[in-house]
Parts: structure tokens; C-alpha cells; sequence
């Protein structure tokens, strides 16, 4: 009687994912939130060093909804990179398609506080596993 409801089972989640297939909606799960991130236009890289939050205008940030987007991709460089003086600022890769041709540009992001600059951290390490 246990394998008949095994395979019962089996043949429900089998059905449950052909009509996931068809709708074509990728899955998306929530590693991250946070109530306020600040956005910062920053000057370019004065050398192949690392970025540094203290040459920003940090008292001055873009606002509004959704600003812009940046893509994880296998074989690409990651999007994120970190700043060497702050734990709560970084420096991130968007990007945008204009007629097939994708154009990018680098923005800073900081956060108010360090603990969420830190979950940050940890769900960017959580999405690469």
C-alpha cells in the first residue's frame, strides 16, 4: 500500500512540473531585502586599483524605484565588487541592452548600516552556491 502512494506521489509532482515547463516563468526566491540602499553616481577609476568609497559624494544619492540592473552570468566577471576603505559601500556593474548591444557603467551602492551591508555579502555568496 506504501508503494502505491509512492507512486501516486511520483506521478502528481511529475504532472506539477510539465505545468511549470509550459508556463516558462523562471523561479525566483528572495535572498535579500533591505527597507533603503543608497545609489551614488561615482567618478571613474583613477587606476587599476580598487574602488574607494571616500572619493564619492556619499552625502549625495540618487533616489527613486528601481534604478538599475545587474546580471550574474557564468564566465562573466562578478557584478559586485567591494571597496577597500568601508565595509558598507560597493561598487556595482549595470547594465542595459540598446538595439542587441549591451552597454554597462559602474555605480556605487552603500547601506546605512553595517549588519546589512553584511547580509548583502552573505546572499551574494549564497546566489554563486
Amino acid at each position: 500500500m506504501m508503494e502505491k502512494g509512492k507512486e501516486l506521489i511520483a506521478a502528481n509532482e511529475e504532472a506539477k512540473v510539465g505545468e511549470i515547463e509550459e508556463t516558462e516563468e523562471p523561479l525566483q526566491i528572495v535572498l535579500f531585502q533591505v527597507s533603503e540602499c543608497y545609489v551614488y553616481l561615482i567618478p571613474p577609476r583613477k587606476t587599476a586599483g580598487s574602488y574607494r568609497a571616500d572619493e564619492w559624494n556619499v552625502n549625495k544619492w540618487n533616489t527613486g524605484e528601481l534604478y538599475a540592473r545587474a546580471f550574474l552570468r557564468n564566465g562573466e566577471p562578478h557584478p559586485v565588487e567591494s571597496v577597500i576603505d568601508s565595509s558598507r559601500y560597493f561598487v556595482l556593474r549595470i547594465e542595459e541592452n540598446i538595439d542587441g548591444r549591451r552597454r554597462h557603467a559602474f555605480i556605487g551602492i552603500g547601506f546605512r548600516e553595517r549588519i546589512e551591508a553584511y547580509d548583502f555579502q552573505a546572499a551574494l555568496h549564497d546566489h554563486m552556491k
